[in-house]
């Protein structure tokens, strides 16, 4: 979705290439990073959050909604068609997102309009932005786009003051929201109401725990998806 045509077309063509290569293992599903280069939201401090460098985000004053609108219709055309021709789901896990993605309905018609592309929700990013966007709810993100979430990457982290810590941390219940862990309890008890069949990827590193540690968090996570229950992870409503 870059501003400069050339460059646009350039990563098409890549990623065009990359896909006919891997078409012989015939992947269920190809994720990709949405949007990107990331459009950043003025208003806000992003100095915590990682880039690879300057080319992966713009700054939303030079890069309208207009444009989104536009280059993200593009984008869903040629992803659509190209997961037909190669048989595969387009996946587009969400970065760091901006009021042209959460005041809107435009992402949802899109959605709606091109079935087949579906989300990757990253508990830890959206818990991130949370922390340092005043203007951002992950819990209302998570509710208005679990439906069309073919994946969620299930992860915790902690973060007091301007600090991140525990990055990739497998989810615990004994983490609680209250001393700065993210409230996955609250957000796995929306994904089962509005997703309860959608994939669970656990994208944490288990050396961070012991193996008792690794097994309660996936009963943890198994009794949260499949049984209903009341959420006391946060004083926070859903």
């Amino acid at each position: 979705m870059d501003a400069h045509d050339q460059t646009k077309a350039e990563a098409f063509e890549r990623i065009e290439r990359e896909l006919a290569y891997m078409a012989f293992i015939q992947p269920t599903y190809v994720l990709f990073h949405y949007p990107k280069p990331v459009i950043l939201d003025d208003r806000v401090d992003w100095s915590v959050w990682r880039f690879h460098d300057s080319r992966d985000y713009v700054w939303e004053h030079g890069y309208t909604e207009a444009e989104f609108q536009s280059r993200s219709e593009q984008l869903f055309a040629w992803l659509a068609e190209k997961g037909k021709e190669f048989r595969f789901t387009p996946v587009l896990e969400f970065d760091a997102l901006n009021r042209y993605v959460y005041k809107t309905e435009f992402l949802e018609h899109l959605l709606q309009k091109y079935p087949t592309i579906k989300l990757c929700l990253d508990t830890g990013r959206l818990f991130l932005q949370e922390k340092i966007d005043p203007f951002f709810d992950a819990r209302k993100i998570i509710q208005t786009y679990a439906k069309y979430a073919y994946s969620i990457h299930l992860k915790s982290m902690k973060m007091t003051a301007d600090t991140v810590e525990f990055v990739h941390y497998p989810v615990l219940p004994e983490c609680k929201p209250e001393e700065g862990w993210a409230p996955i309890e609250d957000y796995l008890t929306i994904i089962r109401k509005e997703n309860p069949h959608v994939k669970i990827m656990f994208e944490h590193r288990s050396d961070q725990v012991t193996d008792e540690q690794l097994e309660r968090c996936y009963r943890w996570v198994k009794q949260l998806l499949s049984e209903p229950h009341e959420s006391t992870s946060s004083n926070n409503s859903i």
